[in-house]
């Protein structure tokens, strides 16, 4: 049994591939913000008191609400 990492699971400075999303609604807003399966994304900064996390995909910056990330599920996790 393997367990899926979203993108609550990374720490600063980690790079991962976006595998899948686990919501449609979260699918649909982020793929029309250009966050397509397959990209690499980078968690930049986390928001204290769990709010938004802030990471870079390709050279333009997002914010998304911990709801959206937790959406996210990520694979080939590694560090920059």
């Amino acid at each position: 049994m393997s367990t899926q990492k979203n993108i609550t699971h990374l720490q600063i400075g980690e790079n991962a591939i976006i595998g899948e999303f686990s919501n449609g609604y979260v699918a649909c807003k982020l793929m029309a913000m250009g966050l397509l399966p397959g990209s690499s994304v980078s968690l930049m900064r986390k928001a204290p008191f769990g709010g938004a996390y802030y990471i870079k995909a390709k050279n333009h910056y997002v914010a998304l609400r911990k709801n959206e990330a937790e959406n996210v599920i990520v694979t080939h996790v590694w560090w920059f």
